[in-house]
């Protein structure tokens, strides 16, 4: 298992000439698979470590672990027409919880010639609930201790063993090991829309009109 895990950290997808991000393992296989979702306790921390990886731009077990239950927040923004938009915004820790931004894609703002990163957000999926990144961490939430739901120094937490789908508490109060962390990860990155979404971010933060 360790060394088939150093072997796909180097992996990287394959660009067709057509600039086309070809790799075999796509975000539907895993839901179709049950890769994804809220089946069992570690199917669900899967989808997190998904979701945090995609559209909070989180990249190795070091800026994942910086998440916590109290630097991530559930909000809503009025939209046009008087409709309403559910979003979880991340404050990275070492930022002033007060500052905001209306950007749903992670940014990272120049001050005083120094990038400094601002909050990152992922909006529902009011299309397929069953695949909502805001519902599925509600439902996290819901199965952990509320002993643990405002800690700053935790976010991924240990499956208890004795657990079972039906059962009230689906989690520990200590977090998950690191190594278990980074073998979850690195399959993670394999994913095809996860690259795209990652190089897209990297692209907009890269051009000068869109980073100041």
């Amino acid at each position: 298992m360790i060394e088939l895990t150093k072997l796909l950290k180097v992996w990287e997808p394959t660009i067709l000439p057509s600039g086309y991000m070809f790799s075999r393992i796509e975000e539907e296989h895993l839901w179709e698979c049950k890769q994804l979702g809220a089946y069992s306790p570690i199917v669900l921390l899967n989808t997190l470590l998904f979701f945090n990886t995609k559209y909070f731009q989180l990249k190795n077990v070091s800026e994942h672990m910086k998440l916590s239950f109290a630097h991530v927040m559930r909000r809503t923004r009025t939209l046009k027409y008087n409709t309403k938009l559910t979003y979880l915004r991340f404050f990275p820790p070492f930022q002033k919880q007060g500052i905001e931004s209306d950007k749903l894609v992670g940014k990272r703002k120049r001050h005083e010639g120094a990038e400094v990163p601002i909050a990152v957000e992922m909006v529902e999926n009011t299309d397929n609930p069953l695949r909502c990144p805001v519902r599925l961490y509600e439902f996290y939430l819901s199965k952990c201790s509320e002993s643990v739901k405002q800690r700053s120094d935790v976010f991924y937490l240990q499956p208890e063993r004795s657990c079972v789908p039906n059962s009230p508490m689906w989690y520990s109060t200590m977090p998950i090991d690191p190594g278990t962390l980074d073998i979850m990860l690195t399959r993670i990155l394999m994913v095809r829309e996860v690259h795209e979404e990652l190089a897209k971010v990297k692209a907009e933060d890269s051009d000068p009109e869109l980073s100041d």
